[in-house]
């Protein structure tokens, strides 16, 4: 019964996938957004304060995108959840053709499929898998997005980005390769990257429900966030992974299964060259008509230097497992999966070089 008094608000709440409004005849605003409010509970072993409990907004996000006759347009789009306005996306794009769309500004570029390529409301349980959140933070950052220019070819169930960036993972001009006009006296120095990055990915379609898919990338611009722990020297690195998805969306069928591995060699440092690899599983199966029960397990490995061998010689093996349930009140009416959702997730982690913790979350979910 309980559960229920949860639920029921945002059942009754579901709105529409967007609003759309006509600002002339060759203009459009597509509006979009979403708002996932949270409780947790975590213990963490042998630490002083090893208990935290607390409520809040994991997400409150609002998109705007302006459309000229479908052919180009700007979309904006804002974060709220921590009661301050920050910019999430902001980029031009333009359809070069039905298969064809390329992009410039601040975007989620070519990187793992589990990361921010899988959009926040399309997230199996309350976070993204851990593989893929280190990943960013070891990176391009939390945001897992850069200044860049991108092009993607989509068509058919198959899907192939490619991208030039900053490789800072920032917003800030003052740390990438933005460059001021001719009447600046500083044309050519200034704070600027070291450097830049490319990175690719794709994915296709090769049976019904299922996709296989690959990314790369190289960074030599060096972000301060990828400095060893305790020593102040940025590094370059490639990074690479591959993903095969039985089911990729929420909800989408009665049993899915999800695999992921990827893996950051950072470039020499003066210590040797450190890696740092990764793998999630996930399993999902349908119940109580419009909800699902999943499990999570991954493994994370970081190597200092030695022959890396699946964690064999890893510095540091850490382990995390989640398993939950979720409900989609949306889904039981006969709409989407994601529009409303709640979902508890337990999570543990074992880490070498970390205490085990345990973590408690009940969020919801509401998608318009």
């Amino acid at each position: 019964m309980r559960l229920l008094r949860f639920v029921l608000p945002f059942a009754l709440l579901a709105a529409p996938a967007s609003a759309q409004f006509a600002l002339s005849d060759d203009l459009r605003l597509d509006v979009a957004g979403g708002i996932q409010p949270r409780v947790g509970f975590g213990v963490e072993d042998g630490a002083a304060d090893d208990t935290r409990y607390g409520v809040g907004l994991r997400r409150a996000r609002i998109q705007a995108r302006v459309l000229y006759r479908d052919v180009a347009g700007v979309e904006y789009d804002v974060e709220g959840g921590s009661g301050t306005i920050q910019s999430v996306d902001l980029f031009a794009f333009a359809n070069l053709s039905d298969q064809v769309q390329a992009r410039v500004g601040y975007v989620p570029v070519a990187q793992p499929r589990g990361a921010v390529l899988t959009p926040y409301f399309l997230i199996d349980a309350v976070d993204r898998a851990t593989i893929a959140e280190r990943w960013m933070a070891g990176t391009l950052g939390g945001d897992g997005r850069d200044l860049a220019v991108d092009v993607t070819y989509a068509a058919g169930g198959t899907r192939l980005t490619a991208a030039v960036h900053n490789g800072s993972g920032s917003f800030a001009r003052d740390v990438g390769n933005y460059r001021e006009g001719i009447s600046s006296p500083d044309v050519v120095n200034g704070p600027e990257s070291d450097g830049f990055a490319v990175s690719a990915a794709g994915s296709v379609e090769v049976g019904r429900g299922v996709e296989v898919g690959a990314f790369a990338s190289t960074n030599s611009a060096a972000p301060d966030r990828t400095s060893r722990a305790g020593r102040d020297r940025p590094r370059g690195y490639s990074t690479g992974g591959a993903h095969v998805y039985w089911g990729a969306l929420p909800g989408s069928q009665p049993v899915r299964l999800k695999l992921d591995a990827l893996a950051i060699r950072y470039f020499e440092d003066g210590q040797g060259n450190q890696v740092t690899a990764g793998t999630s599983a996930l399993a999902a199966v349908r119940v109580l008509g419009a909800g699902e029960a999943f499990g999570r397990a991954e493994w994370l490995w970081t190597d200092a230097g030695r022959d890396f061998g699946l964690g064999l010689d890893a510095d540091v093996a850490e382990g995390f497992f989640t398993a939950g349930l979720s409900y989609s009140p949306s889904a039981a009416r006969g709409g989407p999966y994601e529009r409303a959702r709640v979902t508890l997730a337990y999570h543990f982690r074992a880490s070498d070089a970390f205490d085990e913790a345990h973590l408690v979350l009940l969020q919801g979910q509401l998608a318009f």
